[in-house]
């Protein structure tokens, strides 16, 4: 039986599931067109509209392609704190397969948001990991430069004049009493017309505007000409003084027809118009230009014998470079020029600008800059142009500074930047320079004065050598006569400066520079006579004699205190000792019942008492317990010195008790020693009758008791350690 329910059910799920599976297939198509339709974009130079794709791309997709898409259209439209952050991204994550000129773009954008340290580590980095030392010299020397050229400080006072808008202007040139210059198409036009989509503004068009009324804004700015603006681009240009001759940069188009390359893109070229019955006529392409690359910022010389234009044409250093060609009487030209490696690099090289002294200014970043394009200057001298100097701030900023052009004579001109603080895109500023362009390696002075250490009076005419920190001398001076001197040397550098003069010792100072620019060290030194030496000589002898003396003395009187110290530590500690010993006897005496004071001495009461009989000495058995009782003792106190005391009764004559008794005393001394005790502790002494305890008159009158009393034997003790 089929269940309907179940079937139902299942028909359900599929639709979800082939709805899901559509889903997921149209969001994929979707993804893989928008993606398809920014990379059209953006190889189209179609930036502004790339990027908000891009963005919604990178939220999925981050492949090095979309990021450095990104990274560049933002970096092409100037928005340059984005530019840097996915410049950041893609460095980081796909750095080893770079190349530099990322690298590059991504220093471009650090300096552009001020931060110049890390911009230089980037580069530093990346050429230290490819081992070119030849690109970290290079760098090192660009950085030099811009610390010299910092260092001078504003150059410029700058205003931005009241014309600029929202949109680009730039370009601007006084002729006579106006000034003409680019902007993007100021006349109202309908909302759908074509525009530029590199950054979705207006095409240029060349505008004039009296010159003394630039504070009214851009309402009264006037087309330059009818016949020269088009549907295309028009910016930069220049004329001939007696203003008959005009060149031009537009895009490839002429006489309404628009000429592009093998990617459908019109290249730059650069035109030429003639003066005639009030308007520019008979407008023909130059020569040299072509359908394949751009030709473009035309600047006459001040001869106007010689055009000189930037253009990517086959053949240059990279990139755009600057050029130069002849123009004859009849206005024919001759080859185009590369002006060389001098002024040309790999990068751009663009907005050629010469003045009455034939100095060129033009725009590049693959100088020494301070960021995106800077603007240049090279010498004219000797027939040739020197190596370019960066002609500094506040003109030159972080952002593109270019289209340079000056009075110069009233040192006063026209330049164009995107910094960030104009009123949008390309403004035009004004300037005024205020200082020369003067640079030099930092440099800072060591100074000072030689004096006589003794009188502290002046030195004139002092030897000064200034050495380097291998030793080397670099330069010798000779002081004034009031003894001064100062040496001009290097920031950041350790010196040493010597002085020496006549009948006086030589002395020597280390001074270290540091970064502060035109500081004076000081490097003044005191110098001593060879006879105040001598006699500072005699003097510290006759002090050191002295003062061995008194040292002596001292050592005497602190080994005399310290006998007396010591002997009074001694005296105490023998005091201590002795009552620490008193005390212990006394200790010992109440511990052992056999050890007593008798009178003023101490004695081991031998109990049993022990006795010799008549003429005899030999030791009794019941003495002999007695003997080891005594033994105990000694053995428990190893500091008591034992003597041994024998007595005789008072029969028989004293000579011969005498003998008896220290018979008597050496049995019990060699019972002792017998029994392991020490014989340097005994002493066996016989006294014989002469300390009898019963005294007898004579033999008779004691009976034989008495007279056994008398023969004992006594211990007594008469030192205990």
């Amino acid at each position: 039986m089929i269940n309907h329910q179940d079937s139902t059910r299942k028909q359900a799920m599929k639709k979800i599931i082939y709805t899901i599976l559509f889903l997921i297939c149209a969001q994929t198509t979707f993804a893989q067109d928008d993606l398809k339709r920014a990379n059209t974009y953006f190889d189209r130079a179609f930036y502004t509209d790339a990027i908000p794709l891009y963005e919604d791309i990178a939220k999925t997709n981050k492949s090095s392609v979309v990021v450095k898409n990104l990274a560049d259209s933002y970096y092409n439209t100037y928005q340059l704190p984005n530019a840097a952050k996915w410049y950041s991204y893609l460095t980081s994550v796909y750095g080893e397969n770079l190349d530099e000129s990322y690298y590059f773009k991504y220093s471009q954008t650090l300096k552009a948001i001020g931060e110049y340290e890390e911009a230089t580590e980037v580069l530093m980095d990346y050429y230290a990991s490819k081992d070119d030392s030849d690109r970290v010299k290079i760098l090192e020397a660009q950085l030099k430069h811009l610390e010299n050229v910092d260092a001078i400080g504003n150059r410029f006072s700058l205003t931005n004049v009241a014309l600029n808008t929202p949109n680009s202007e730039f370009g601007a040139l006084r002729v006579d009493d106006n000034v003409v210059y680019a902007a993007a198409k100021k006349t109202k036009i309908p909302l759908n017309a074509k525009k530029y989509r590199w950054n979705n503004q207006n095409y240029l068009d060349m505008y004039t505007h009296p010159i003394s009324e630039l504070a009214q804004g851009d309402s009264i700015s006037k087309d330059f000409s009818s016949t020269i603006n088009t549907k295309m681009h028009e910016a930069t240009f220049a004329i001939t003084k007696d203003r008959s001759t005009l060149y031009f940069t537009r895009n490839n188009f002429l006489k309404g027809k628009r000429g592009t390359d093998g990617d459908k893109i019109s290249r730059l070229k650069i035109y030429r118009a003639t003066w005639k019955d009030d308007k520019w006529d008979d407008i023909t392409e130059l020569p040299f230009n072509g359908n394949d690359f751009s030709t473009e910022h035309p600047a006459l010389d001040a001869s106007e014998t010689t055009l000189y234009f930037a253009s990517d044409r086959p053949g240059g250093h990279g990139s755009l470079d600057l050029y130069s060609v002849s123009i004859n009487e009849v206005g024919e030209f001759g080859e185009p020029q590369n002006l060389g490696a001098d002024i040309n690099t790999e990068r751009k090289e663009q907005f050629p600008f010469i003045d009455g002294s034939n100095n060129l200014y033009f725009s590049s970043n693959g100088h020494a800059g301070f960021g995106l394009l800077d603007v240049f200057v090279s010498k004219f001298e000797n027939g040739k142009y020197q190596k370019p100097d960066n002609i500094g701030k506040p003109l030159n900023t972080g952002y593109d500074d270019f289209s340079f052009s000056m009075d110069q004579q009233a040192k006063e001109g026209f330049f164009a930047s995107n910094r960030p603080d104009g009123k949008g895109s390309d403004d035009i500023y004004r300037f005024l320079e205020t200082k020369p362009l003067v640079i030099e390696d930092c440099k800072q002075y060591i100074a000072g004065v030689i004096t006589d250490k003794t009188t502290k009076e002046i030195i004139p005419f002092a030897e000064l050598n200034l050495l380097d920190s291998n030793g080397e001398v670099i330069e010798t001076q000779t002081a004034s006569e009031n003894a001064e001197f100062k040496f001009t040397v290097t920031c950041e550098t350790q010196y040493t400066v010597v002085g020496r003069k006549t009948n006086y010792k030589e002395n020597s100072k280390n001074v270290a520079t540091d970064k502060e620019r035109s500081s004076i060290k000081d490097g003044s030194l005191e110098l001593v006579t060879f006879a105040e030496l001598d006699r500072q000589e005699a003097i510290n002898i006759g002090k050191a004699k002295e003062e061995e003396k008194r040292l002596a003395a001292l050592a005497e009187e602190e080994k005399i205190r310290e006998a007396e110290i010591k002997k009074q530590e001694e005296i105490k500690a023998k005091a201590k000792a002795e009552e620490e010993r008193k005390k212990r006897i006394e200790q010992a005496i109440a511990n052992e019942p056999l050890i007593e004071r008798d009178g003023d001495r101490i004695i081991i009461k031998a109990e049993p008492k022990i006795y010799f009989d008549y003429d005899l000495w030999y030791i009794r058995l019941k003495s002999k317990e007695t003997l080891d009782k005594i033994v105990t003792i000694l053995k428990n106190h190893k500091g008591i010195q034992l003597e041994i005391g024998t007595h005789t009764d008072i029969r028989g004559n004293n000579k011969y008790n005498q003998e008896l008794s220290q018979k008597r005393s050496n049995s019990v001394y060699e019972y002792l020693v017998e029994s392991g005790i020490d014989k340097n502790r005994l002493k066996a002494k016989g006294y014989g009758e002469t300390q009898t305890i019963v005294k007898c008159a004579t033999e008779e009158a004691c009976i034989e008791e008495q007279h056994e009393i008398n023969r004992r034997c006594e211990f007594v003790i008469v030192d205990w350690k």
